[in-house]
C-alpha cells in the first residue's frame, strides 16, 4: 500500500477526534527509517492548512533526527515522549485531504535515481544539516518560518524512502530557500520589530500577485495564507 493510502486510512478511522500517535503511524506504515520519520514529522507543517501547536514539537524532533543523520547513525532514535505525541488531525478533514493530496502528487514523480546521494558521506551529511536547520526554523513561532522548510524536509524524507537522490536534492534546495526566508524575516524583525514579519509577508504576497508569475505562482501563493 502506498504511503498516501496508509495516511488516509489512519486518519479516516479517527474522524471522531480520537488522536493517534507518531508511534501508531510508524507501526501502521511498517517502515522504520529516517525517511518515514522525516515525512511524518514534516507533513502537517508542509501543507497550506495550519496545524496549531504542532510545528514546535515537530521541529524539535526534526532537529534531533538531523543531528543523527549528520552523525550517520544507522537507525533513527526519538524519545518516547515524542513517539507518544498525539497528532490530533481527526477533526480537521481539510488538513487530512491536503496531506493526502500532497503525498499522491509527489508520489507520481518518485523513482530510484542518483542513489549515491545517500551513500556519499558528504552529500548525506549535507542533507542532515538541512534537516537540522529546518527543524530549528520550525521551532520559531513566527509566520512564514514553517511551511517552506517543512516542505523541504518532506521531499528529503520521501527521497530517502525511495532512494531518489534527485528528489532529496530538490528538497534540500527548497529547505535552503525556506531558511533564507526565515533569516530575512528575523532580520526584518531585528530592524523593524514584529511589524517586519508582516512587511515581508506583504512583500511576498505582492510578488505573487504580479501577472508575470502566472498560474504556478498563484498556487504558491496559497502557502502564505
Amino acid at each position: 500500500m502506498r504511503l498516501s493510502d496508509n495516511i488516509e486510512s489512519i486518519f479516516a478511522a479517527t474522524e471522531d477526534g480520537t488522536p493517534v500517535t507518531i508511534q501508531t503511524i510508524m507501526d501502521r506504515v511498517s517502515v522504520r527509517s529516517f525517511g518515514i520519520l522525516l515525512v511524518l514529522l514534516s507533513l502537517p507543517s508542509a501543507v497550506p492548512v495550519p496545524a496549531p501547536g504542532y510545528s514546535i514539537p515537530g521541529g524539535v524532533a526534526l532537529l534531533l533526527l538531523g543531528i543523527q543523520i549528520v552523525r550517520r547513525r544507522e537507525y533513527p532514535w526519538l524519545p518516547e515522549r515524542v513517539l507518544r505525541k498525539e497528532v490530533r488531525l481527526g477533526t480537521k478533514p481539510r488538513l487530512i485531504r491536503w496531506m493526502v493530496f500532497l503525498l499522491r502528487f509527489v508520489e507520481l514523480f518518485i523513482r530510484p535515481r542518483l542513489a549515491f546521494v545517500f551513500s556519499n558521506p558528504i552529500t548525506y551529511r549535507m542533507l542532515g544539516t538541512v534537516v537540522l536547520l529546518c527543524g530549528i526554523s520550525l521551532c520559531i513561532p513566527i509566520i512564514l518560518t514553517n511551511t517552506a522548510p517543512a516542505f523541504g524536509v518532506f521531499l528529503i524524507g520521501l527521497g530517502m524512502l525511495e532512494e531518489d537522490g534527485f528528489l532529496s536534492g530538490l528538497g534540500a534546495l527548497a529547505g535552503v530557500i525556506g531558511l533564507l526566508l526565515t533569516l530575512t524575516i528575523l532580520g526584518a524583525i531585528i530592524f523593524f520589530g514584529m511589524e517586519g514579519a508582516e512587511m515581508v509577508r506583504t512583500f511576498i504576497k505582492g510578488l505573487m500577485e504580479t501577472p508575470d508569475l502566472g498560474a504556478a505562482a498563484c498556487a504558491t501563493r496559497h502557502l502564505l495564507v
